[in-house]
């Protein structure tokens, strides 16, 4: 039980432990993304009050290495992190004729990237033994035993926690396992605690015409036409007899 709990609070990023966060990944063509988090913070009130969290709004006005914003009135907060193909997420491109495919793939969700600026955060509010200390980690979505304990507890507190993924261009399959995203043109939205109890990561595939081979291959067959058409007008006319 001490494994799911603290995988529960890795999850929620430890001292903000929260039903209600969102994940929106935004992924460029080169593999690279940005994670954006946002994390009701409200059923926090004792601990996080309103001169607590307009401290963590300054904070992050300020300090620019946190990317982050504090809506006070609203009780949200939102952080970012970049990342790279490769560890928590793969971006592969198959240049294959007539389509280029694209294939996402997230294994990990980088709970422990957050980590320590929530608790540059947490100390900034003055919330009593948050530290920056680094502790959470992420949540390995191949991690069979544990996820499935993890997400009959996300379950029981009827935590609302979706993942969104933003492809360069339009999704045609989302799925982890036999979880199916909701796809919306270019995005793909997961409940996350349903691929947590699959525990198989997401992939997200998009696809494209290749239109550096459609040019090739038109420009092959123009070039067929003319050398047929000019071939066939040079045949030698046949003699009358």
């Amino acid at each position: 039980m001490r494994l799911v709990l603290f995988a529960l609070l890795a999850l929620s990023l430890s001292v903000f432990a929260t039903l209600d966060q969102e994940y929106v990944q935004n992924v460029s063509r080169n593999g690279s993304s940005t994670i954006q988090r946002t994390t009701d913070v409200a059923i926090f009130a004792n601990q996080l009050t309103a001169q607590a969290l307009q401290r963590m709004a300054d904070l992050c006005a300020h300090d620019a290495e946190l990317a982050c914003s504090v809506d006070v009135d609203a009780k949200r907060l939102t952080m970012s992190e970049g990342f790279t193909s490769g560890g928590y997420h793969t971006y592969i491109t198959d240049y294959g004729f007539p389509f280029i495919t694209h294939t996402f793939t997230v294994s990990k969700v980088p709970t422990d990237k957050f980590s320590d600026s929530m608790g540059k955060l947490a100390q900034a509010a003055g919330v009593e033994g948050a530290g920056a200390d680094g502790s959470a980690s992420s949540i390995d979505l191949n991690d069979d035993r544990n996820n499935k304990a993890n997400a009959d507890l996300l379950r029981s507190i009827r935590a609302n926690i979706t993942y969104t993924i933003i492809m360069p261009i339009g999704v045609s399959e989302a799925k982890a396992g036999k979880v199916n995203g909701i796809v919306s043109g270019n995005a793909a939205r997961f409940d996350l605690v349903e691929v947590i109890g699959e525990s198989e990561p997401i992939v997200i595939t998009s696809r494209e015409l290749n239109l550096g081979y459609l040019v090739a291959v038109a420009g092959i067959l123009v070039l067929v036409a003319l050398a047929v058409s000019f071939f066939g007008s040079r045949r030698p006319a046949r003699r009358k007899k």
